[in-house]
């Protein structure tokens, strides 16, 4: 590696963790100062909501079955949105394992109906369909998996806020990093953003606040 691309890989990381820590400091702000007082008194454990439901939509994400996924097939159910990579070595694991408890327990409290799962791939040059399927079926064959290409990716992480970096890489290089957003997001039956469950995530208060929230929907 040159002297040069040293320097941009460098500057690149700088900026990546310079707008994580951006992003946490002002969702910290922007959820404490814009909450407003639940009014179904509901105690969240994890989640934080949103001071009004956000609207998103204009995408199509490709499914582990080669089937499209819009806006549409957000409605009238729950959802759990987590955006990752199959290569990810850490932060995608952990936090899918923690969704699959969070389904376990939930199994368990015999709600009428489960939440469904979508886990988007951002890095949709290595992971084609067949490796989404697989990969997403060593957690839960109920979850689902998808990617897009770099125009809807971009329309839908943009509009749900969410940041990730692609590493610099020559075309056919399987090995380059990407940086991307932990936080699993929420999407009501409406299909609106709800709100977020941010890191670390434990599937015994995420299950909690679901319950909570499908209970009082039921």
């Amino acid at each position: 590696m040159s002297k040069s691309q040293k320097s941009k890989q460098i500057t690149m990381f700088f900026f990546v963790a310079l707008a994580a820590v951006a992003g946490l400091y002002s969702s910290k702000v922007y959820f404490q100062e814009n909450s407003t007082e639940n009014p179904d008194s509901i105690t969240f454990q994890s989640l934080l909501t949103y001071p009004k439901t956000k609207t998103f939509s204009g995408f199509t994400l490709i499914n582990q079955d080669e089937q499209n996924i819009t806006i549409d097939d957000f409605a009238n159910r729950w959802t759990l949105l987590f955006f990752g990579f199959t290569h990810c070595p850490d932060v995608c694991p952990t936090t899918l394992t923690e969704l699959q408890k969070t389904f376990k327990l939930l199994e368990d409290k015999n709600l009428p109906e489960m939440p469904q799962v979508i886990f988007v791939s951002v890095d949709s040059e290595r992971d084609s369909s067949k490796i989404l399927k697989d990969y997403i079926a060593f957690f839960n064959p109920a979850f689902i998996a998808a990617t897009a290409d770099h125009a809807n990716l971009l329309s839908i992480t943009s509009q749900v806020g969410v940041a990730y970096h692609i590493g610099d890489h020559q075309t056919g290089d399987t090995s380059y990093s990407v940086d991307h957003t932990a936080a699993v997001f929420l999407v009501d039956p409406n299909k609106q953003l709800f709100g977020i469950f941010r890191t670390p995530h434990e599937a015994t208060k995420i299950a909690h606040d679901l319950s909570m929230l499908m209970s009082k929907d039921s």
